[in-house]
């Protein structure tokens, strides 16, 4: 999303949505989105505006020092509403999920606040406004993907309230519209404010996004020893909620990818909000009282690298060794090799996440083992 909070503006004279770039107004019929910034003069800076008697207002940006507004042509004949419009730095990926959100809160000065304000996202824009040039109708012509509740008019004039919601990509949308996409007679609109003089739903904007949504993530089953530990989680890092539970021998319950390190064997859940969208995942930790202590023998300077490994682990030791094993943490050989070398490479790639143990056999039939991690 470029430039998702307005800051960065051309100039600090041009008090309409262009100034920040690349962001325009659909030449829809209605009017154009005024830019504030904390730099433009009073009557169009942050956070105090006082452009007359039936318009004044004030707002804190919720981020930075900038935002926008919108507005709807309540008591008009006039159905168009100034509708701020973007290109995407991406096209969405076709059957992806993705998380639209953006911020509003209502001019102190507005007196209708509406239901239904959406997001559209679109394969095409729309044109830009231009004195002159060419209009294109948006009010009752298009379904927007994102949409507040039917009948449910926004009208917090204090805090800023998210307008969010999830929806599947067809793989062409490459260009985004906020704002008000209903006729007057397809809106539940609310005299909110009575006493006040203008006849606008009037709303200012501030923090716009669009995400993909990912799915909350756990690893693989594990098995680990007593007193061992194993990271669960595989998780981006994206905005988002993480809650596990159980929490017992957890690092921490509210981190995407915690280190687990329970006592018994354990179950755990994780759960992600993000956006609108919840989803939940599981992995279970088998707690093996079981172990194989690591044995050796002494100077054979056995190195085992990397450790942990996800594919191949590089066997060193300073004698020839006759034979390698590859025993699960309880004790099963999985994997007999003759070597006859100082050297051997160990393929991972068949086995799954956990810890395993390395035995080298040498030719006076002693042998050395050294515990190892797949991940």
């Amino acid at each position: 999303m470029p430039n998702p909070s307005f800051e960065y503006h051309s100039n600090c004279t041009f008090a309409l949505l262009p100034n920040a770039m690349p962001w325009c107004v659909a030449h829809s019929g209605g009017i154009q989105s005024t830019y504030y910034n904390m730099c433009i003069a009073n009557p169009y800076t942050t956070p105090s505006q006082y452009i007359d008697a039936c318009f004044n207002s004030f707002q804190m940006p919720r981020t930075g020092v900038s935002y926008i507004d919108i507005s709807s042509f309540v008591l008009s004949a006039t159905q168009e509403s100034s509708v701020p419009q973007v290109k995407l730095t991406d096209t969405l990926k076709v059957g992806k999920a993705y998380c639209v959100t953006y911020y509003v809160s209502v001019w102190n000065n507005a007196k209708y606040t509406i239901d239904k304000l959406g997001a559209l996202l679109t394969p095409t824009p729309f044109p830009c406004f231009v004195p002159g040039g060419p209009t294109v109708a948006i009010a009752g012509q298009y379904t927007p993907q994102v949409v507040t509740t039917p009948g449910v008019a926004i009208g917090d004039t204090l805090n800023w309230t998210e307008v969010s919601g999830t929806f599947t990509a067809l793989g062409n949308e490459a260009h985004l519209a906020i704002g008000d996409f209903f006729t007057h007679s397809q809106h539940y609109i609310q005299n909110t404010y009575p006493t006040n003089c203008n006849a606008l739903a009037y709303y200012y904007v501030d923090d716009v996004s669009v995400e993909e949504v990912e799915i909350a993530k756990a690893k693989n089953d594990t098995l680990i020893m007593q007193g061992d530990s194993a990271m669960i989680g595989l998780n981006n890092s994206e905005a988002a909620l993480f809650s596990w539970q159980p929490t017992t021998g957890l690092s921490c319950s509210n981190c995407p990818n915690p280190k687990a390190s329970p006592t018994i064997t354990t179950t755990y859940t994780v759960t992600k909000t993000q956006c609108k969208s919840v989803t939940s995942d599981v992995i279970t930790v088998t707690v093996s009282p079981v172990g194989i202590d690591e044995v050796g023998m002494p100077n054979v300077e056995l190195r085992i690298l990397p450790n942990p490994a996800s594919d191949i682990l590089n066997v060193t030791s300073r004698f020839d060794f006759e034979k390698i094993e590859l025993l699960s943490i309880t004790g099963q050989t999985l994997l007999s090799e003759i070597v006859n070398s100082k050297t051997y490479l160990l393929q991972l790639q068949n086995f799954a996440e956990g810890i395993y143990f390395v035995r080298v056999v040498y030719a006076n039939g002693l042998s050395t083992v050294k515990k190892v991690i797949k991940q």
